[in-house]
């Protein structure tokens, strides 16, 4: 695949549209966001969960078909597809064959701008929503990060975004079709389209099936700081979990490609990484260890997740912080090598997937205003220098910024 590949941005109505023509391409995917993310749901017992549920609803009928007819005219023009409920945005995700692509578009459009939004649906919708929240303790690794994101964000922006019990039960089918209504708007919606047909083509077919569809989505606002700090639930189990979160660099920064090599050779890219070698292998103190950095608009977030057994809890977390700390002094050219082939890599390969470029260039135009090309970004990470990561390191893991990080834990004991 070549890195340069045309990237159209264009805009219908109120709501950009961006196009990555794949020439040789015999598929196309779209991510079509929508503002009706869960830090936009009401709080507690007045509807927190509203965008879970809108998530798996407006997949159950849509247009003039029900929920039956809608999945066989998807499944008969071999659409595969998905929805799924964020902190910003419902995602929609859609594939077909190139030829069968107006005819989703069509689909896709009923979907979100005449979903049934039925009686039955929402009932069965908010059965499957209160499993997967009574479920959520069943996997401690999964629980300790979404404790986390509730005191390293601010609020709303911290909630889990599966909603709570009474939440749930007072979204009813008025309520939904009224949310969804005010809260689908284009102004806050984005379209990424991926794949072998022409930026014109998707416009042309597009357009008019947007007619008419106009508003502005209300853009969630910060209510209270974060309360960071630490986080204890009790859980009777032979492992405790643990989870250190760290602000980091959003999407928008200039450091942000920095930071992202950085937790390659920190905790990233498999188990060729700082603490799983002196963690887990060299001192044996836990089973799994690995970090994670997420960029976003507004913030972004390192994450050093660790499960171990109880009495070897809190020598783990020191001996994290230890090695965060000596993160300081910088990285050896072999560890900086091999994170830039690493990542690189790593986005190349993801590059050729449609639906992960599709998603990719639709957060960017939400994350960083604008889409960039997969050469774009590969040029990001040439520029990178062992000279300017150390400089980074020295910076970003100095004692101040380390004596902010927060930690979440699940386990018989607190640390």
């Amino acid at each position: 695949m070549s890195l340069v590949v045309p990237l159209h941005t264009m805009k219908i109505g109120e709501m950009p549209l961006v196009v990555e023509t794949v020439s040789d391409s015999s598929t196309a995917t779209v991510a079509w966001l929508l503002p009706v993310g869960s830090a936009g749901d009401p709080m507690g017992a007045a509807g927190e969960g509203e965008s879970a549920l809108l998530a798996e609803v407006i997949q159950r009928g849509a247009g003039s078909r029900d929920s039956r007819a809608f999945c066989d005219a998807l499944d008969l023009i071999g659409v595969q597809r998905g929805t799924a409920s964020a902190m910003h945005h419902i995602a929609i995700t859609a594939t077909c064959l190139v030829e069968h692509m107006p005819h989703m578009l069509e689909l896709l459009t009923d979907m979100v701008r005449r979903p049934h939004i039925g009686e039955e649906a929402v009932e069965a919708a908010r059965d499957l929503a209160l499993q997967t929240l009574g479920s959520l303790r069943d996997d401690p690794q999964h629980y300790v990060s979404m404790l986390l994101g509730g005191i390293v964000h601010p609020a709303p922006f911290n909630r889990h975004g599966f909603g709570t019990e009474e939440g749930l039960m007072a979204c009813t089918q008025d309520v939904l079709r009224v949310a969804w209504a005010r809260r689908a708007r284009p102004g806050g919606s984005i379209i990424g389209v991926v794949g072998g047909m022409e930026a014109e083509q998707v416009w042309k077919t597009l357009e008019p099936l947007l007619a008419g569809w106009s508003g502005h989505a209300d853009e969630v606002r910060e209510s209270a700081p974060a309360r960071r700090g630490t986080t204890f639930e009790r859980q009777e189990s032979a492992q405790t979990h643990m989870c250190i979160g760290l602000s980091a660099p959003k999407e928008s920064d200039s450091a942000s490609m920095l930071h992202r090599l950085v937790v390659r050779v920190l905790g990233g890219g498999g188990m060729a990484n700082r603490l799983f070698s002196e963690v887990r292998e060299k001192r044996g103190l836990c089973y799994s260890v690995g970090m994670d950095y997420a960029a976003g608009r507004d913030r972004g977030l390192s994450s050093i997740y660790a499960g171990s057994t109880p009495d070897r809890a809190a020598e783990t977390i020191e001996c994290i912080r230890g090695e965060l700390r000596r993160m300081a002094e910088g990285v050896s050219p072999d560890e900086f090598e091999r994170a830039v082939i690493g990542l690189k890599s790593s986005t190349i390969m993801n590059g050729e997937r449609s639906s992960a470029r599709a998603a990719a260039i639709a957060s960017d135009m939400h994350r960083v205003g604008r889409a960039r090309t997969l050469a774009e970004v590969v040029a990001r990470i040439d520029a990178l220098t062992i000279d300017l990561v150390n400089a980074y390191c020295r910076q970003a893991f100095s004692g101040s910024a380390l004596d902010a990080m927060s930690l979440a834990v699940v386990g018989p004991e607190p640390l």
